[in-house]
């Protein structure tokens, strides 16, 4: 009798001393003791064209700043290295309860590329990046293949502690990348060859400079030439035979295309200084924008990072218009009112 009697004890006292942890951190002992509170922030990059998640893959460094509800800034941080590609990165802050605006940058680390304008701003307005260009013949010149970099921006987070129980929050910061992979291909349809000095690429716009929220400021007109030349021959099947196909491939990279900024792809014939091909390269490439799901354009450009493009040139040395252009391998007839 006596032992029933001292168990129902025991259940008792656990269950109110459960009770009482559960019920607040402060009453766990008699001194008051504050419960455990973190704000972290974690990133993801899904805004692509395969909507999934690369950023273990693709972001191998990142920055973040941190602004409170008057605009000044109370947090940053930097990271790099291979903990990004772990899959579960985050960074622990010690944000303390309030609202905030989070302005990321990633990609920074190592990239020459691209400068941003302070790592220490005042507000977030300063938070602006320039694609870093060289002066050639009076022109912006950018002839690199850019490493990737990436934006992120979420505004008006509330962080609220409650004295009384655990408190923890995430902060996801989606980014998007800005920087594109743009190759040409020419092909010489009679199968003779295409020498390396025959034809130059380039591609001319206004994308230099980037604002704290990733918009498009003013900028002087950037050249962006090929950062690799290849030239090859490919067997194509013929009616009755195969045939040799000559190709001339430049590679491009560039900053962040909009649908508010004209963008032209030329490629000139070098002995007679002349332009083949002379297009709006931003109409071109939205010429395939439905094959990858109902989207704006500007999201489109957005989203997809890589493109191919390939032009058929005649035995003149002509553009064979006839003949069509594949965008990243898809088949499409070129505007009336293109500009050659």
């Amino acid at each position: 009798m006596h032992i029933r009697k001292f168990r129902n004890k025991l259940v008792i006292g656990a269950a109110s001393l459960l009770a009482m942890m559960t019920a607040g951190c402060s009453m766990v002992t008699d001194a008051p003791e504050a419960c455990p509170a973190q704000l972290r922030v974690r990133f993801v990059y899904d805004y692509n064209i395969k909507f999934a998640d690369a950023f273990a893959h693709e972001v191998k460094s990142v920055c973040v700043w941190a602004f409170d509800s008057d605009g000044r800034l109370v947090w940053s941080d930097n990271v790099s290295g291979p903990q990004l590609s772990t899959g579960d990165f985050y960074i622990d802050t010690p944000l303390t309860e309030g609202k905030y605006d989070f302005v990321s940058w990633c990609g920074l680390e190592g990239n020459s590329d691209f400068s941003l304008a302070t790592y220490t701003p005042s507000s977030k307005e300063e938070l602006e990046v320039k694609l870093n260009t060289l002066a050639e013949n009076g022109e912006n010149v950018s002839k690199s293949h850019i490493p990737g970099l990436y934006h992120g921006y979420v505004s008006n987070v509330e962080y609220k502690v409650d004295p009384f129980a655990p408190s923890f929050k995430t902060v996801t910061i989606p980014l998007m990348k800005d920087t594109k992979d743009i190759r040409v291909m020419l092909q010489h349809l009679d199968g003779s060859e295409i020498d390396n000095k025959d034809f130059s690429c380039t591609i001319t716009t206004y994308d230099a400079n980037l604002a704290w929220n990733n918009a498009l400021l003013p900028s002087p007109v950037v050249t962006y030439s090929p950062w690799n030349i290849r030239y090859g021959q490919t067997a194509a099947p013929g009616v009755r035979t195969m045939t040799t196909v000559s190709s001339l491939l430049f590679d491009m990279s560039t900053s962040r295309l909009s649908t508010e900024r004209d963008a032209t792809l030329t490629i000139h014939r070098n002995w007679d200084d002349r332009d083949i091909i002379r297009i709006n390269l931003i109409d071109y490439l939205l010429l395939v924008k439905g094959h990858y799901g109902d989207m704006s354009d500007q999201e489109y450009l957005d989203r997809q990072d890589d493109y191919s493009m390939v032009f058929f040139i005649d035995q003149n040395s002509n553009w064979y218009a006839a003949g069509g252009i594949f965008i990243n391998n898809w088949a499409v007839v070129p505007p009336q009112h293109n500009e050659m």
